[in-house]
């Protein structure tokens, strides 16, 4: 498409179809991940299913620590198309990614150096997988410049609200995450060919994001250059520097109990937390799901209307708690026969409180992503940023300890409590210096029915007191949802939405 001819859409059709692709971009994986994770356990054995689990954290972070060039290209571009001034689009492309690409050959080269020190120091391993691990380990590191500079691509296409052809490679990287180590392992069993196969997917799917973006403004071709020049990159630097500290710093946040985990206990610990972690942390595919449609929908809006950005906010956080409420407050009552059921009774055992407090820390972490995409979508990163460098020494310290003291268990209670509170943080900045302020009777709801998912749960043992409860608490929730939440123009849309439906059938 002709760049001239694009324009940014912001109706509610449209945001609801890139909601639902990049829904699907994120669902379709999780149904992967149930079938794959217990036989890729039970081929690679405890300890070495943690390593692969870190292999996954360690790839995933790598694709936040791109300087927060891939959203700040998002935002830049997509106020480009907001305001139809185009012309430097093409020049904030490719200085975007060949910046991109330099910085990640440094910080490959730095991986190099300090690797063998890393594992050495920081990651109980037992002698016969030492090996296996730092091949692995540095075949991760040399997939630095391919995994950052996709961030890049795939934000550009974001800002042309491209979510279809995003999400359909991501449901091809998701896949192939699961997948292809439990095809690698029937053939070979060696983590560096498991980890091999990974990398080499995303290099497929790189090319194709790369063809999709030429293919979307057929500018880009005329401004070709492998080199890069501060003046264009100005006002992607601008935000980038902030974006970068919360790329950086919340993955750290995100992923140390992990590590700390490994170091502090064992990598055997590592599976009984992260198996839980890897697939209730699914659940964020909604509020993802959510942000990534809106935050080119704030960078394109807020300067010329701020009152439909504040909309978005609070409709936003309003769905985001009616829908995942129910999924998890479920998944709290019935953590130990869902983990009995997928895998054995010893996870059951072990990872029932894991599961249980990790699922109770998503809600608050999904909430919190509304704000954070928020203040960044508008030209304000430094907040989360600020905020995240707050946070960062409280959180590991205060990780370390819960780990040391409870083990697990504390990492996973812990890791509930600070997600709470940063999302209460991030609501009263939006209220403060915004002046967004969820309703009464919202705010009522959840602190509510958080309360009793919280007490509930935990003190419930017969299957059939937890079923009878379960349905009493859900159908209470729909009922006061629909009385004191929604508005009459969101009653009267979700109505249509039912009779279309019904009239289809």
């Amino acid at each position: 498409m002709e760049q001239s001819e694009h324009k940014f859409d912001f109706s509610n059709k449209r945001l609801v179809k890139n909601t639902f692709y990049n829904l699907l971009g994120y669902t379709v994986p999780l149904l992967f991940a149930l079938i794959f994770i217990p036989p890729l356990i039970s081929g690679l054995g405890k300890e070495r299913f943690g390593l692969l689990s870190l292999s996954w954290v360690i790839i995933g972070y790598f694709s936040f620590f791109d300087f927060g060039i891939g959203k700040s290209v998002t935002k830049v571009i997509a106020e480009r198309i907001g305001n139809k001034d185009k012309d430097e689009i093409p020049l904030i492309f490719w200085n975007s990614l060949s910046f991109l690409f330099w910085i990640s050959i440094f910080v490959m080269i730095l991986g190099f150096l300090i690797m063998p020190e890393l594992l050495s120091n920081f990651i109980k391993i037992s002698p016969e997988n030492y090996q296996e691990a730092l091949k692995t380990f540095y075949l991760i590191i040399f997939s630095v410049p391919l995994v950052t500079t996709t961030t890049s691509v795939r934000g550009f296409l974001e800002a042309y609200q491209k979510f279809n052809i995003v999400n359909f490679y991501r449901v091809i990287l998701g896949i192939s995450t699961f997948v292809l180590p439990y095809i690698v392992l029937l053939i070979v069993d060696n983590l560096f060919w498991i980890v091999f196969s990974l990398l080499l997917i995303r290099l497929i799917v790189w090319i194709f994001y790369l063809s999709a973006a030429l293919k979307t403004n057929n500018d880009l071709l005329k401004h070709f250059s492998i080199f890069f020049k501060f003046n264009i990159l100005k006002p992607v630097l601008k935000i980038s520097i902030w974006i970068m500290i919360v790329n950086i710093v919340g993955p750290i946040i995100l992923y140390s109990d992990r590590f700390l985990i490994s170091s502090l206990i064992s990598l055997t610990a590592v599976t009984f937390y992260s198996t839980p972690y890897e697939m209730i942390t699914k659940l964020l595919i909604l509020p993802t799901a959510f942000v990534g449609v809106l935050f080119p929908a704030f960078s394109a809006s807020y300067a010329a209307d701020p009152d439909l950005a504040s909309s978005l906010f609070k409709r936003s956080a309003k769905f985001v708690f009616i829908i995942l409420f129910p999924i998890i407050f479920l998944i709290t009552v019935f953590s130990f026969e869902g983990l009995s059921l997928w895998l054995d009774s010893e996870f059951a055992h072990k990872s029932v409180l894991v599961l249980q407090y990790l699922s109770i820390g998503i809600l608050f972490s999904s909430l919190s992503s509304i704000p954070n995409n928020f203040f960044q979508g508008i030209g304000k990163p430094h907040i989360p940023a600020i905020l995240n460098l707050i946070e960062l020494p409280v959180y590991l310290l205060f990780m370390y300890l819960f780990i040391q003291w409870f083990g697990i268990v504390g990492a996973a209670f812990f890791w509930m409590i600070a997600a709470g509170i940063d999302a209460v943080i991030n609501y009263l900045i939006a209220y403060l210096k915004f002046g967004i302020k969820l309703e009464n009777s919202l705010i009522i709801v959840m602190f509510l029915f958080l309360l009793l998912t919280y007490l509930l749960p935990f003190n419930l043992d017969v299957p059939l007191i937890k079923i009878l409860v379960s349905m009493i608490t859900i159908v209470g929730f729909f009922f006061i949802s629909w009385n004191m939440i929604l508005l009459d123009d969101e009653k009267k849309y979700f109505i249509e939405k039912i009779s279309n439906l019904w009239i289809k059938r």
